[in-house]
């Protein structure tokens, strides 16, 4: 059990091993060490955060290592060791490996603060940490046009929402005059404090790619390498979420029409979301509209306005994170079209059917990790009387199925294509590699895993069930 300032040893620990990470060429294996280093510790920081316990809030405040940001933590360590696990097989497409570590860990130690933040100022400077090099990973290929032009759309939205959401957090502190979440009040605001949380939310809608401010999530992702967006599309929005629940927790008492306009947003996704994924034939893009759709679903959670949606909320953002990861580098390895997987349980029968297991957690089939997650999602917006929420969230589900099948079908009812997809289209073409393999082993078991665990999960976070 971790005690007083030691619980910060996991975030000192990332961060040492991404300064070590610029260092690569003097480290034993060079590009390839440098990613196993950065896997180990990312996984050791996932184990500390998980066994070390929770404490009360810590450094005036500012960050409270509780239930919430324990999970959040350990599942952005967990996956960013999964990620560089891979990274360490497969490589980077056409560039070094040890660039991508650093920034891997610097995004996922400012994550890890994120998700214990309890002050405007540090959640802010944890936020853009969490996302600046995120910028760089989706143009890494250098030398290709379409990705630097989406990475060029993905930074400059987040640049424009990020001074928006600072422009409302400063009217926020003064309303409030305080930047601690536990002394904001915004009852007394007026149309100024509604003014200060519309503008904090398009800050955080767009950096969460929820509609309608997710216009950049596909063409970004589109440009990106496969294994650039794995990382990108998931482990910040773990973070990103864990932080809402706390943000919001603490705005909403103040701001009564906050439940409806995050109801109206996550309405807004799940429709857009799922309907523009149906026709796309790029993983890429259909994985960008599918992440809009699981954005709504969180949202959904999030306006129930209860501890128990928080609490749904963050367990659904790491049981939808880990399969979409997985679905991600399955096409880093394969080819960023449909027809890319065509015959895939012939050619690699095991990668076929552990795709098969994270497309039917995304679309909530159990008892995988995202049945459970759904259900704790639309149980908590029933709770909040938001029948017609759960209604839609449901019928969209269904819809959600069609774009998911399709990519069943041809794993295994289409005939092998030509092989695998030329470079420029984001593959990563290498002989098979172990790691990787062992990435998307640990990607399909942890998919059941908490789904079977599911109850010991949400009681860690504070349910009584």
């Amino acid at each position: 059990m971790l005690s007083g300032y030691w619980h910060f040893l996991p975030e000192v620990l990332v961060v040492a091993a991404a300064l070590a990470a610029l260092f690569g060429e003097y480290l034993p294996g060079k590009d390839r060490g440098t990613a196993y280093l950065g896997a180990v510790v990312a996984a050791l920081a996932a184990l500390l955060v998980a066994f070390g316990g929770t404490a009360a809030p810590m450094v005036f405040g500012q960050v409270e290592p509780d239930g919430i940001a324990r999970f959040a933590r350990t599942g952005v360590a967990g996956l960013t060791a999964v990620w560089l696990l891979w990274v360490a097989g497969r490589g980077m497409p056409g560039e070094r490996r040890r660039e991508a570590v650093a920034l891997a860990l610097f995004a996922a130690s400012g994550g890890m603060l994120l998700s214990m933040a309890e002050d405007l100022i540090v959640m802010y400077i944890a936020l853009e940490l969490s996302t600046m090099p995120a910028y760089v990973l989706m143009g890494y290929r250098r030398s290709d046009v379409p990705g630097l032009e989406g990475s060029l759309k993905y930074f400059l939205l987040s640049m424009l929402t990020s001074i928006v959401m600072l422009y409302g957090l400063s009217f926020v502190y003064g309303i409030s005059g305080t930047t601690a979440f536990s002394g904001i009040d915004l009852s007394a605001g007026g149309i100024l404090g509604v003014i200060a949380v519309l503008l904090v939310l398009v800050g955080l809608l767009a950096k969460m790619s929820a509609a309608p401010f997710h216009y950049w999530a596909p063409d970004a992702y589109a440009g990106g390498a496969p294994v650039a967006v794995a990382f990108v599309s998931t482990v910040p929005k773990i973070a990103g979420i864990a932080v809402m629940t706390r943000l919001f927790g603490a705005i909403a008492p103040g701001v009564p029409a906050l439940p409806l306009v995050l109801a109206s947003a996550a309405a807004l996704s799940m429709v857009l979301g799922n309907l523009a994924a149906l026709p796309q034939s790029d993983i890429r893009r259909l994985m960008a509209y599918s992440g809009v759709a699981h954005t709504g679903y969180l949202l959904m959670a999030l306006a129930a306005g209860t501890s128990m949606g928080y609490i749904a909320t963050v367990f659904y953002a790491v049981a939808y994170a880990v399969p979409s990861m997985a679905v991600m580098l399955v096409a880093a390895e394969e080819g960023v079209e449909l027809s890319d997987l065509a015959g895939l349980a012939r050619t690699r029968p095991w990668v076929a059917w552990s795709m098969l297991v994270w497309l039917l957690s995304l679309i909530g089939i159990p008892p995988l990790a995202g049945f459970f997650g759904k259900l704790y999602l639309f149980g908590a917006a029933l709770d909040a009387a938001m029948v017609w929420l759960v209604v839609l969230g449901v019928v969209t589900s269904v819809i959600s199925a069609g774009y998911y099948f399709r990519v069943v079908r041809e794993m295994f009812l289409a005939e092998p294509g030509a092989g695998v997809a030329d470079a420029a289209d984001g593959a990563v073409v290498t002989a098979r590699s172990r790691s990787a393999a062992t990435a998307l082993v640990l990607c399909a078991v942890a998919t059941i895993a908490i789904g079977l665990a599911a109850s010991p999960l949400l009681a860690s976070l504070g349910v009584r069930l």
